[in-house]
């Protein structure tokens, strides 16, 4: 039992699962996806955490009805993607208004993550790594990717399908093939424990589908189900595989009903994008003594998505429904949307209403199709499969919709032919639930957690050090390179870990791969085996050019005074960068072009100043090279800032770091005009 944490009061806790999600959100930085079939309180999950946990949310969907029920925006309107397939180094058209949003968040929500497909979060990726100005994977946000893979794939339409395969190798773009997924641990949490069923060998027949596993004697226990009369008089409802299916059976059964017919318009105010897939009907017609469901939970709690009724009292101005716990009157409810802003007063992220979709929350319900039925929950239903299905995952779906066996009625049996589980999705899951892997992301992520919140740098990249020696100690050495490699995405100077490591710490392998190299190099650099470092460095490429080992190389040949050799390396690095910012890289060839090889490094350093405004190490080397040339940094409005004198003064550098952090601190108007003049000071003109 997690105890050493603030637990909130409506988390289950007797779900170990919850306890772990709510433990990585509350107390790390790390990504992580989570899952769960349905009923498993996915969705009542992530609303308690929001409301808990003091962090800045965003939750983004892949279409406008899961954003609208979700209560957030869509992936692609808050990034400005385009609709087509991003291509690598795809960066989103995100205005001031989100960058400040994006720059504030600490966790973004991607909820429906099974439809999204991996060239969008690879455009996630690299416009937040673009946003923030680092090489951090999502700039070093933490990322919550949410859904069921077992249900609806994502679509891929048919011109999309030759340039997949060419960039992705793939036909199925599953978001976990994502190329910036490769650079995290990214634990996956699948909540087990259902909520919604209680029927424990309905369950087990729905667990056997799920993984492509149901046997002969399984299918034979579901398909008793065809045998199963069904209710005349009862409200029950269709499961049909097809939009035209549920249509005709709807019309049909309406068009039998002796009595008028009314038809409701859908009020849109604001900006809201009307699509097929409304929440509910642009256009509704009803009868009296129509079979209808209920498409939102009721805050009054009279009935919830998926209730079945039937109208019984229906006018121009009113209608009342009679389901099995009473009869009441039915109001139009208003789905919203959002966007996000940022209120600078506050400091706060802020959702702002857009647009309101306002219709009776009511659809026609004899019949309605597998897709439309996602998040609904039924005591009866029938479920037809004439026509086959037409998607892996579909069957899961529709089966579980229902609560339990005995409110099930098949028109067809089931056949293994309608079972369809992707290979892929089943191999992925057996990551599911590794407590190890979760215990090791929650323990490392607390460490790193403060620091990378407060923008220290120099803390996040020596904790990432410390936790790759430690784990390369152990011998995990995956896990090892992963911490080496989020050290080197973070850092700006190495100055502080130059022989931080004492020699008899680093870790022997008698393994030689190029994780194994890629670690050893980095140990090396740092605990003075500078001429090791090199060699460990030449083996990485090899096998594989890594803009990381070039760095390593150039460190440790300049480490060696071998700084000719070292300017090479730069150079090579800052064209395999191809216009990238780097802060680590032009950090350093800003101070190796001014203190060794007499070539001007003010520029350079000015632009890691530029983007990375907080770490003060670069502020006092500008300042050292400023003094060099004998430049004072000048406000051309002649306005005195205090800390502009400060500047120009001969106090020392620790003088001047402390300058710094008070102005930061207390007097931040002063501190952020400083740094816009010292990041636009043209020294061409000196």
């Amino acid at each position: 039992m997690i105890n050493h944490f603030e637990i909130g009061m409506s988390i289950d806790k007797t779900n170990k699962q919850q306890l772990q999600a709510y433990e990585l959100i509350e107390t790390t930085n790390s990504s992580f996806f989570l899952t769960g079939k349905a009923g498993t309180g996915k969705t009542t999950f992530l609303q308690t955490v929001q409301k808990e946990i003091d962090k800045n949310f965003i939750v983004l969907a892949p279409t406008g009805i899961a954003s609208m029920l979700a209560g957030g925006e869509t992936i692609h309107s808050f990034f400005g993607l385009p609709l087509q397939i991003c291509t690598p180094k795809t960066i989103g058209n995100v205005n001031r208004s989100k960058i400040s949003i994006i720059k504030k968040v600490d966790t973004i929500i991607i909820d429906e993550v099974s439809m999204v497909r991996c060239d969008v979060i690879d455009a996630i990726d690299y416009t937040l790594r673009y946003v923030m100005r680092n090489s951090l994977p999502f700039g070093g946000k933490q990322m919550v990717f949410v859904g069921d893979l077992f249900q609806l794939p994502p679509v891929l339409r048919k011109e999309e399908a030759e340039i997949m395969d060419d960039l992705y190798n793939t036909m199925s773009p599953f978001f976990f093939k994502a190329r910036a997924l490769k650079r995290l641990a990214l634990p996956c949490i699948e909540f087990v424990k259902v909520y919604r069923q209680k029927d424990d060998v309905f369950l087990g027949i729905l667990d056997s589908i799920r993984f492509n596993r149901a046997s002969y004697g399984e299918l034979s226990v579901l398909n008793k189900c065809v045998d199963h009369p069904i209710p005349s008089n009862e409200r029950i409802i269709t499961l049909c595989t097809r939009n035209d299916e549920a249509s005709k059976i709807n019309l049909s059964k309406l068009n039998l009903l002796d009595s008028e017919e009314f038809c409701f318009d859908a009020k849109v105010e604001g900006d809201i994008k009307l699509d097929a897939n409304m929440p509910a009907e642009k256009k509704l017609s009803l009868k009296c003594g129509a079979q209808v469901i209920f498409v939102r939970n009721d805050l009054s709690r009279r009935w919830v998505n998926g209730t079945i009724g039937t109208i019984s009292k229906l006018s121009q101005d009113e209608i009342q429904v009679v389901t099995e716990s009473g009869e009441y009157k039915v109001s139009p409810v208003s789905w919203e949307s959002y966007k996000y802003e940022y209120n600078s007063k506050e400091k706060k992220i802020v959702k702002t209403l857009v647009g309101t979709y306002t219709q009776f929350p009511l659809k026609l319900s004899w019949a309605i199709t597998i897709h439309k039925s996602q998040g609904m929950t039924f005591d009866k239903m029938i479920l037809d499969l004439s026509r086959g299905v037409f998607s892996k995952g579909q069957l899961y779906v529709a089966l579980s919709r229902v609560r339990s066996l005995d409110g099930l009625f098949l028109v067809k049996p089931v056949l293994f032919g309608h079972i369809g589980t992707s290979e892929e999705v089943i191999a992925f899951a057996n990551r599911f639930n590794d407590d190890s892997a979760i215990r090791n992301e929650i323990s490392g992520g607390k460490y790193l957690y403060e620091s990378l919140r407060n923008k220290n740098w120099d803390e996040f990249s020596r904790t990432s050090l410390n936790l790759g020696l430690s784990l390369a100690r152990s011998g995990d050495w995956k896990t090892a390179a992963r911490y080496i490699s989020q050290m080197f995405n973070a850092m700006v100077s190495d100055e502080h870990l130059v022989n931080s490591i004492e020699r008899n710490m680093l870790p022997i392998s008698r393994f030689n791969n190029i994780l194994v190299d890629y670690v050893s190099a980095a140990l090396c650099l740092y605990s003075g085996e500078y001429e090791q470092a090199v060699y460990f460095a030449d083996r990485v490429r090899s096998m594989r050019e890594c803009n990381d080992v070039l760095f390593i190389k150039a460190r440790a040949l300049t480490l060696l005074k071998r700084y000719k050799d070292a300017y090479t390396i730069n150079i090579e690095l800052v064209k395999c960068l191809d216009g990238e910012f780097d802060a680590k890289t032009y950090y350093e060839v800003a101070l190796l072009n001014e203190t060794q090889l007499g070539d001007p490094g003010l520029g350079i350093m000015q632009s890691v100043v530029k983007y990375r405004p907080e770490y003060d190490n670069s502020i006092i080397k500008l300042r050292v090279f400023m003094k060099k040339y004998n430049i004072d940094l000048t406000d051309s409005d002649d306005n005195e800032n205090e800390l502009v004198v400060q500047f120009n003064s001969d106090i020392s550098d620790d003088e001047m770091v402390n300058q710094l952090r008070t102005f930061r601190l207390n007097r931040k108007e002063n501190y952020r005009v400083f740094v816009k003049l010292l990041s636009n000071y043209k020294f061409e003109e000196q």
